[in-house]
């Protein structure tokens, strides 16, 4: 298991169920969203930790704007008065939206649980989601996730369903075989498909003839503002009218999108003053709001020091207005 990767997500590029996946490997530490209900006052994250049924004081309840990601603040279950294995986390004042990964780590910062994921609104409408309830029932609290080997359950298929092997495509890079196929789900980037099949990323990319790059030149400190910046270019051309978008995760919710203009140039403005740390995600997507890029990460620092990054140059070079990225089969290259 790499940082990041979730149970979901590994059981969805294997093809098998997360069941399967948690009992052939003994994974019983479980994170449970129970519920998330509307509220104008706070939006806050509570619940309670068990171990093997049973309410537990002491368990570090942590989360992050990302899965895996620097821990932004920690609650003990227990602590601050609270009883019974209960912990509470509060992410904001008034209804705040934001995407959050909630865990329980170990007293070495090693995560112990599967993540929680949880999308808070902004709006305090009815439905809408500020007040979370994530409980954790831990069964071993030896077990650690990051980097534990898994056993892949087989799933046995009837024959007329048997994948048949992909064709390989013309032009193929030099020694290499086709070897399956893998389809683009929403929030994968091509970098984190090739190394969960142990390709590389310009093989992948030259087998399926994906064009469209997204490439981060740079990225300065800056004390006065942080942003991102750069030029959308059609063929080494610069061309106007294209849309970047960006997000706090992959694919994910739009934040705001920018058209190119003047030469193919674009600008967001992620914090107007001073420094904002944050994780970021840009790509350029068509009028149907398709991702037609690749997308680049940028992660930017609260501290304006020499070495940090405020001021973010992302270019973008377009040689396929047509190609789209989510719900694409790739032919995987394997060296050989």
């Amino acid at each position: 298991i790499r940082p990041g990767e979730s149970l979901v997500n590994i059981a969805a590029l294997y093809g098998i169920s997360v069941d399967d996946l948690r009992a052939s490997n003994n994974l019983g530490n479980r994170a449970q969203l129970v519920s998330c209900s509307s509220n104008a006052d706070s939006t806050q994250a509570k619940g309670t930790v068990r171990v093997n049924g049973q309410p537990a004081n002491g368990f570090r309840v942590v989360f992050s704007w990302n899965p895996d990601e620097t821990v932004v603040a920690m609650a003990v279950s227990g602590g601050g008065g609270q009883e019974g294995g209960q912990y509470s986390h509060i992410l904001g004042g008034g209804a705040r939206e934001g995407n959050w990964w909630f865990w329980i780590e170990n007293s070495a910062g090693i995560r112990i649980s599967e993540m929680a994921h949880v999308h808070t609104d902004k709006d305090a409408h009815e439905g809408k989601c500020q007040r979370a309830v994530i409980d954790f029932d831990i069964q071993d609290p030896g077990q650690t996730y990051v980097g534990r080997r898994l056993q892949i359950p087989l799933v046995s298929l009837p024959v007329a369903t048997q994948p048949v092997a992909a064709k390989p495509l013309p032009q193929k890079p030099a020694g290499t075989k086709v070897v399956y196929g893998h389809v683009v789900r929403s929030g994968e980037t091509l970098a984190s498909i090739a190394a969960a099949y142990g390709a590389s990323l310009q093989d992948l990319r030259t087998t399926n003839n994906l064009v469209n790059r997204a490439t981060l030149v740079r990225c300065d400190a800056n004390a006065g503002s942080t942003r991102a910046l750069g030029t959308v270019r059609l063929n080494g051309h610069p061309v106007d009218d294209y849309r970047v978008a960006f997000s706090w995760q992959p694919d994910g919710d739009v934040v705001a999108r920018k058209s190119s203009s003047e030469g193919g140039q674009y600008t967001h403005i992620l914090q107007a003053s001073g420094p904002r740390e944050g994780h970021w995600w840009f790509w350029v997507e068509n009028t149907d709001g398709h991702r037609i890029s690749e997308m680049a990460y940028v992660r930017t620092d609260k501290n304006p020091h020499a070495g940090n990054c405020q001021q973010a140059v992302i270019d973008f070079d377009i040689q396929d207005p047509h190609l789209t990225f989510v719900g694409r089969k790739l032919h995987i290259p394997s060296a050989g």
